[in-house]
């Protein structure tokens, strides 16, 4: 370890960190001091603690000694008394923006607000001093909607990396809304080969899922209930079939075991499965340019003109629900001994 000079000309660092009782100094690359409280630091961080122990035990040129003088009234006048404490002085290779950053989530102070850049510096610095307390108050700031919204993909390769198995899961999430996961994470912080296979795993798992939710093949799916029969798209319309063609599907919870209905609502589960292939959003069951040509077709049977539009606007949220609700049952594989404890 390099020791620092006798004396400096360092500037000091704002509140909380230019404490008068504090008894050590965190020196920055760009030569500003910070005075902090040697037993905050060792409960944070053992390799600060490590660090500072040795310090102290080392060379005296590793301390910067501090005068002050009080005044104290006396019989001929006034008279000066000199006080000298010596405080270790560790300098450490981060711009004092950053360890003013880090020692605002070791201190019990108010968090300042974070992008992701900012938590991913954090727990650099928490991973390299060991800083477990710094690591955990990331996950409220890893879950901020914001950060979820904008780039779920930043918020899943930096929980992966910590070993924050709830982020991981909620973030995976996110991702599945857009269109190129597996690129945008490559570009990210903490990138790794291992993460982006478990992603990539993840997502086809749930395109199996959400599959079987939206598959017409020769048959209504299996989620559909028969009390779903007031939908006139799926009521046996015998109107329909002079204006569009129809298709028999089997529907074993109907008494005769198959169902006839109207091409338009085939076409549509269709269309909102090609758009899954894509996007794994369950919103697209409401896209408009799905359920608007639907709308259209229905318009065109008399017996089916005046409920068309409620019965699919009811059915692509049930849709919607239906696709979100098999994606909530995928879990992605998150190894137990690389997690972490929430608090």
């Amino acid at each position: 370890m390099t020791f620092p000079r006798l004396t400096s000309r360092a500037g000091r660092a704002a509140e909380p960190f230019n404490s008068k009782d504090a008894n050590v100094i965190l020196r920055s690359s760009d030569d500003i001091e910070f005075r902090v409280h040697r037993q905050v630091l060792g409960l944070a961080s053992p390799v600060l603690a490590a660090l500072i122990s040795r310090l102290s035990a080392g060379s005296a040129t590793g301390f910067y000694t501090e005068h002050s003088f009080s005044r104290a009234p006396s019989v001929s006048g006034t008279s000066s008394r000199s006080h000298h404490r010596k405080r270790p002085i560790l300098d450490l290779p981060h711009a004092s923006a950053t360890l003013d950053l880090f020692l605002r989530f070791v201190y019990p102070v108010s968090e300042p607000p974070l992008t992701l850049d900012d938590v991913a510096t954090l727990l650099e610095l928490a991973e390299k001093y060991d800083a477990q307390c710094v690591t955990k108050r990331m996950r409220t700031h890893l879950l901020l909607p914001e950060h979820l919204e904008r780039d779920p993909t930043s918020v899943y390769a930096l929980a992966s990396h910590v070993g924050m198995a709830d982020v991981v899961q909620i973030a995976a999430r996110r991702t599945l809304s857009l269109a190129l996961p597996a690129r945008d994470l490559a570009e990210v912080r903490f990138h790794s080969g291992t993460a982006l296979m478990r992603l990539l795993e993840y997502r086809t798992e749930c395109g199996m899922a959400v599959a079987d939710v939206v598959r017409v093949d020769n048959a209504v799916p299996w989620w559909v209930l028969m009390e779903w029969r007031r939908f006139c798209f799926l009521s046996d319309c015998s109107e329909c079939a002079a204006v569009a063609p129809r298709h028999n599907l089997v529907w074993h919870k109907v008494l005769r075991g198959c169902v006839d209905v109207p091409r338009y609502w085939v076409v549509y589960m269709q269309g909102v499965s090609a758009a899954l292939h894509k996007r794994l959003d369950p919103s697209v069951a409401r896209d408009s340019a799905l359920v608007r040509p639907a709308v259209e077709a229905g318009l065109k049977c008399a017996r089916c003109a005046p409920k068309i539009y409620w019965d699919m606007e009811e059915f692509a949220k049930l849709l919607e629900e239906a696709i979100e609700e098999a994606i909530s049952l995928v879990s992605i594989d998150f190894p137990s001994f690389l997690r972490i404890r929430p608090d």
